[in-house]
């Protein structure tokens, strides 16, 4: 039990800068330049038994998408449904279930996909080190995202917490299942899966949520009782204003958050006698969130 102690006081040293930083932030006023307000009608919160989801939807990507996922939540679609294939270190997944292929949802008809836009519609601010799987990596309103080689697109990364509509082999099927990336991997899916949102607060639900096999029906877990149940799924617009939660999202084109990614970048507390290279990956840097005063 010894060697826990020092992982735990690391983790504490690793984050303490840019902890400080944000606690130091929420003392501010609400007009801080570093951060803006997520709206309401962007706000879809997700309860499950462990707690609240809250996911942040992006028009600037996949508006068709977003709004599907508006619709369905004011539908009361999403309530008693549950995440049936959760893969540990990949994604869980919930919507439909399994029976998709032989249930007709004629409300939800089949989504064109939505996975890049142009540069010049949205702002992007690069991190400073390469990417494996882009040109360049970086954020767009504190969506992780990346931009092709010629500057001309820009689309969201799978990073832990990104939300996506799950389609078949038909690029153009996405409908109302979902899914959310529990672990650092599936860049693979980057441009090819319709990115609409991201989880900005209520991770540890996410993660709380029970697995399947992995080798047994691609994670579908079998047994629906052994499912993690959706209570409900609905826009924090629809609620009372004074039953809303009123998230703050830094600005990832800000001074505040370029010295956050420099100060995550460059680890020289005296913990590290060996001093590990300075290099960050967008991912690992999500826009920091707060709840407003």
């Amino acid at each position: 039990m010894g060697a826990e102690l020092p992982v735990n006081d690391a983790m504490k040293l690793l984050t303490a800068a840019f902890a400080a930083s944000v606690i130091a932030g929420t003392a501010l006023a609400q007009s801080d330049p570093d951060w803006r307000p997520v709206d309401p009608d962007d706000l879809l919160l997700i309860d499950v038994e462990d707690g609240t989801i809250a996911i942040e939807l992006a028009d600037w990507i996949a508006p068709d998408h977003a709004d599907r996922m508006r619709q369905a939540a004011s539908d009361g679609f999403f309530d008693g449904r549950s995440f049936y294939r959760v893969i540990d270190g990949f994604v869980a997944q919930g919507g439909r279930g399994e029976e998709a292929d032989s249930i007709e949802l004629p409300q939800y008809p089949p989504l064109a996909g939505e996975f890049t836009v142009a540069a010049d519609s949205v702002t992007f601010t690069p991190m400073i080190d390469e990417d494996l799987y882009a040109a360049t990596a970086g954020h767009v309103d504190g969506f992780p995202s990346a931009r092709n080689e010629a500057g001309t697109e820009i689309w969201p990364i799978h990073c832990p917490g990104t939300v996506a509509m799950a389609r078949d082999t038909d690029p153009d099927s996405g409908d109302v299942e979902f899914y959310i990336v529990l672990g650092h991997g599936p860049r693979h899916l980057d441009r090819i899966m319709s990115v609409f949102g991201r989880v900005i607060d209520g991770m540890e639900h996410v993660q709380a949520l029970r697995r399947g096999d992995p080798s047994v029906n691609s994670g579908v877990i079998a047994d629906p009782l052994a499912r993690d149940t959706i209570v409900s799924a609905r826009m924090a617009s629809a609620l009372p204003e004074a039953e809303r939660p009123a998230y703050e999202v830094m600005r990832t084109d800000s001074e505040a958050f370029n010295a956050a990614k420099a100060a995550r970048r460059n680890r020289t507390h005296d913990f590290f006698f060996e001093t590990p290279p300075p290099v960050i990956e967008a991912c690992h840097m999500p826009a920091p969130v707060r709840l407003a005063e």
